[in-house]
């Protein structure tokens, strides 16, 4: 077993870009001080800017703008950028959806320039102490005091901008213990953080008290959240629908199942990743960074560190 250590913010990112293929190329961009971002319209005054790490979304209202989450460290004054070209006025208000780096490295410069951070009551906890990682064996170090949440919330609440309702609310503990998802009322767009993977499988913080039952549970209340026609923010991927939520939904609770099986004939973790459980699924959700095996081995650690 190799010694414990503790993670940078740039060693993070280099972890975080490696886990799907829009965040390896924000980190091959950034690298060159180029990130590769995309600001593609939603609906009106809504904007999905993609490849700073976590999808963000940009509302733009009469005097300033809206952020859910602001992504890498490095890619933290290319976002402000690319943001600012939705719309005039500042960013006023950012919702961050857990307290992942990717999802909260553009915190501190948002901040600074007036940003009011909003977030769950779990996220400004974990942001402000040292976090440790197990399955990376890491610990993450606190985020700067100017870049933490200054409005916190324990179950939902909403607010309004520019005649638009934004409703957010926090999902019991499955990414991590602080996910929430934001739902745009009038233009029907949900942004669901982390609890949501399009096309890829998905990181689970085990650490944070997450695991791929509570994902799948999530999941589940995020379909009943959402009909046929809303526009779907993963946290990572490509635009989705109510079906891809539920193709993802189906994925979790198959590999949840099959694993669960195995740890309990007491299988090893060679055993269980030999047995394939992902196989039905890698067509669709195998061809991100974290390969199958991967994927199978975070599942795997989870369930049977519960058993421990």
């Amino acid at each position: 077993m190799t010694s414990m250590t503790r993670i940078t913010r740039r060693e993070l990112f280099q972890f975080v870009s490696s886990a799907a293929p829009a965040l390896w190329l924000a980190s091959r961009a950034a690298a060159q001080n180029q990130p590769a971002l995309k600001l593609e319209p939603l609906a009106d005054k809504l904007s999905l800017l993609s490849g700073a790490g976590g999808n963000i979304a940009v509302l733009r209202f009469g005097d300033g703008l809206l952020l859910v989450d602001s992504g890498l460290p490095p890619t933290a004054e290319a976002v402000e950028t690319k943001a600012h070209t939705a719309g005039p006025g500042p960013i006023a208000t950012l919702i961050n959806t857990h307290y992942h780096f990717d999802h909260v490295g553009g915190n501190e410069r948002l901040a600074r320039a007036g940003a009011r951070i909003i977030a769950h009551e779990n996220v400004l906890k974990r942001l402000s102490t040292t976090q440790h990682n197990a399955f990376l064996n890491r610990d993450m170090p606190p985020l700067d005091p100017a870049g933490r949440p200054k409005v916190t919330f324990t179950d939902a609440g909403s607010l309004e901008q520019g005649g638009e309702k934004i409703a957010y609310r926090h999902m019991p503990p499955a990414h991590t213990d602080g996910d929430a998802t934001v739902h745009f009322v009038n233009q029907n767009v949900y942004h669901t953080g982390d609890l949501f993977f399009n096309g890829m499988y998905p990181f689970i913080d085990y650490s944070a008290d997450g695991s791929i039952e509570g994902m799948a549970a999530a999941a589940d209340l995020m379909i009943q959240a959402v009909d046929a026609t809303t526009k779907i923010i993963p946290g990572h991927g490509p635009l989705a629908t109510r079906d891809d939520l539920r193709a993802f939904r189906d994925m979790l609770a198959g590999v949840s199942d099959r694993v669960s099986k195995l740890v309990s004939a007491g299988q090893t973790l060679e055993q269980v990743q030999a047995a394939e459980p992902t196989k039905p699924y890698d067509d669709r959700f195998g061809k991100g960074f974290l390969k199958p095996a991967d994927f199978v081995r975070m599942v795997y650690s989870g369930k049977t560190a519960k058993r421990g």
